[in-house]
């Protein structure tokens, strides 16, 4: 009996540990740690489980089971190891169940995936929910407009296509770029482009914007 209290010291106060006799399986349990995890009881009949596995009693391999389920009696799931005690000549005396309660793990787990969740990228934007971009100069943000239009790195900006040109100062303009001092000057160096022909892409951009809100 000692054992039995003493590997429910090595756990938690969610884990239960159950020491089962063969004697009589409609009265098996002689120890029981922790019972109230699973509501047993000294005096109460073999686990289902156990029972189940008695035909197996010859099988190859260890006498033990890991990371099944069982259930309390109130339904929650317990997640259990089965050991078969056997005798000299390999017939099973004694069953000895571990099982745990892992509900609290489970909501510690989807506490922190909901603190770690962010919100989908597309989703977002179709939502009207902000997201901000992160870069260390003017440039970066303009690369990484290209790519947004694109979808491919390390272009050569030279061969944009005029649409493509156009849709990256789209972009820009919903991003407030051109607020900033010398930003027409940054973007026509990076698309190699004519300053005038920046301004007259933000021309048409900001006069398809008007059309569209009227």
């Amino acid at each position: 009996m000692h054992l039995v209290n003493f590997l429910g010291g090595c756990f938690d106060s969610n884990t239960e540990v159950v020491l089962y006799s063969l004697d009589n399986i409609k009265s098996s349990i002689i120890a029981c740690h922790n019972g109230h995890i699973s509501g047993k009881k000294i005096g109460d009949p073999l686990s289902s489980f156990a029972i189940s596995k008695l035909k197996d009693k010859g099988k190859e391999g260890p006498p033990y089971y890991l990371n099944h389920i069982s259930l309390s009696k109130d339904s929650t799931p317990l997640k259990s190891n089965t050991f078969f005690i056997l005798d000299k000549s390999g017939q099973p005396r004694g069953v000895i169940t571990v099982s745990t309660d892992v509900t609290k793990y489970q909501k510690a787990a989807e506490l922190l995936l909901s603190l770690a969740s962010m919100p989908n990228m597309e989703n977002s934007s179709q939502s009207g929910i902000d997201f901000e971009r992160l870069q260390s100069t003017p440039r970066d943000l303009v690369l990484d407009i290209i790519y947004d239009v694109t979808n491919t790195k390390d272009i050569d900006t030279s061969r944009l296509l005029p649409e493509e040109k156009m849709e990256v100062v789209r972009k820009l303009n919903c991003e407030n770029f051109f607020l900033m001092k010398g930003a027409v000057s940054q973007i026509a160096s990076v698309l190699d482009t004519l300053e005038a022909t920046i301004y007259r892409y933000l021309s048409k951009v900001n006069k398809q914007s008007g059309s569209e809100e009227a």
